[in-house]
């Protein structure tokens, strides 16, 4: 009988742990930083597919992928990452967050924008 609720107990902890998890949540200023600045990292664009981005220290991000290659400015701001570029579909400030193993970044009415699995 002890064996059953330890075993209950464990299982139901680690059922909550994962809820938690994948329930979305909106990033810090620091912690996009530390995920983007001077690195080179995969996303998954909802209108483009596959798409590089390179956000070099200096502000300038590269956005690389089938066929194209297109120099914008990043910043962020109060957790929001803001991009600006001439060819870019994308201009303003969308939130970035959390969603179990997935980074998104997402629209400023909220739509996800791009996303990027955390290794």
């Amino acid at each position: 009988m002890k064996k059953s609720i330890f075993f209950c107990s464990i299982l139901l902890a680690s059922l909550a742990a994962h809820s938690q998890s994948t329930e979305p949540a909106n990033m810090t200023t620091e912690e996009v930083l530390a995920l983007i600045k001077g690195k080179t990292i995969q996303t998954q664009n909802t209108r483009w597919g596959s798409v590089r981005l390179n956000f070099q220290e200096n502000g300038i991000v590269w956005a690389s992928g089938n066929g194209f290659n297109h120099k914008g400015a990043w910043k962020v701001e109060e957790g929001k990452l803001c991009l600006d570029g001439q060819k870019f579909d994308f201009e303003g400030c969308g939130a970035m967050r959390k969603v179990g193993g997935e980074i998104q970044h997402l629209w400023p009415k909220g739509e996800v924008h791009f996303t990027h699995q955390l290794p």
